[in-house]
């Protein structure tokens, strides 16, 4: 089991793959599956504003 990074809270796998983004169950921060064995998370990267452009 892995921690979330902004909270420490623990997160488990339950069938995530890798590059899957999930809300941590307890804060909320969007986290990023970057390793399946072993599990790690990481804090998704932000998408940037999209204007139309």
């Amino acid at each position: 089991m892995t921690q979330c990074p902004e909270c420490e809270a623990k997160v488990e796998r339950h069938d995530k793959v890798l590059g899957e983004v999930f809300p941590c169950p307890d804060c909320g921060t969007e986290l990023e599956v970057f390793g399946t064995t072993p599990f790690a998370v990481q804090p998704a990267p932000k998408e940037a504003e999209d204007w139309g452009e």
